[in-house]
Parts: structure tokens; C-alpha cells; sequence
């Protein structure tokens, strides 16, 4: 009985997905950070008010009532935001259940010195840019306060 001989090698599969995913170069370059409906902040990282007004205008859209000022925003005391120094500072605090956040989650593009606690219970983010990762962040927050608060 002859030794079985494999019927492509590496060089042929890597070669055949190089033309079969050709059609992807039409799409272009992608610049995730440029989204329309996102504020010009996503490539200005130093405009803490036009971030802090994109915050307030995403509260707003989700109809969840705030108390904010020039510089803080508050849902009750689940979520403080502060705009400090160019940047936006995000306490969370939970006190019925854990966040539905892991680590990976606080490390979008934007994101600066981000803390989860081990219980999942708070979190602390500064963001100094608006883009597809804060926004889904602070999404995924709304939503979490509306079904448990």
C-alpha cells in the first residue's frame, strides 16, 4: 500500500483564498471611526464638549431622563459622568447586578485608563474620542439600566 498523498499543499489553499476574497479589495479601506451620525470628535480627541453634548444627545434619544449640568451628567447612582481636563470620566455602579462587561469591552479605541471591578459591579472609563466603541459602550449601559432599574 502506497503513502496517501495530501491533494493541495499549504502554497495551493493560501493561494486559491487569495482569489477567492479579491472581491473585498471593491470595498475599499474602512475607517470604522467615521461613521456618519457620530459626532467630528471621532477624530478629534481633544473636544470634551462636543463629547459630553454627544453623550447627553444619546441619553436623549434612548428617552432616559438625566440630571446634567455643564460638566456632569448623573442616572441616579448608577452613572456619573464628568468632563475634565478634555476628556469624559465614566463612574458605573451597580448595586443589584453585575455589569454585563469584561475587560476587552473597556479597551475600545478612545478608551483611556478603563477599570472593571473583580465582582463586576463598577467600572470607571475616561474616554478622550467618540466613536463606534463609546457609543455602543454607554448603549449597552442604557440598556442595562432599563431592564434592572
Amino acid at each position: 500500500m502506497g503513502k496517501k498523498k495530501l491533494s493541495k499543499g499549504f502554497d495551493d489553499l493560501f493561494s486559491q483564498n487569495e482569489t477567492d476574497l479579491s472581491f473585498l479589495d471593491a470595498y475599499g479601506e474602512t475607517n470604522s471611526e467615521d461613521v456618519s451620525g457620530l459626532p467630528e470628535s471621532s477624530q478629534n480627541h481633544k473636544n470634551s464638549n462636543e463629547l459630553f453634548n454627544a453623550i447627553i444627545r444619546l441619553f436623549k434619544s434612548e428617552k432616559i431622563e438625566i440630571k446634567s449640568t455643564k460638566k456632569k451628567i448623573s442616572l441616579g447612582e448608577f452613572l456619573l459622568i464628568n468632563k475634565k481636563n478634555n476628556q469624559i470620566e465614566i463612574s458605573i455602579h451597580s448595586e443589584k447586578l453585575s455589569l454585563p462587561l469584561v475587560p476587552s469591552d473597556l479597551m475600545a479605541p478612545g478608551f483611556t485608563d478603563s477599570k472593571l471591578s473583580k465582582d463586576s459591579m463598577k467600572c470607571s472609563v475616561i474616554i478622550d474620542s467618540w466613536g463606534i466603541g463609546s457609543k455602543n459602550f454607554i448603549s449597552r449601559m442604557i440598556e442595562f439600566y432599563k431592564l434592572n432599574y
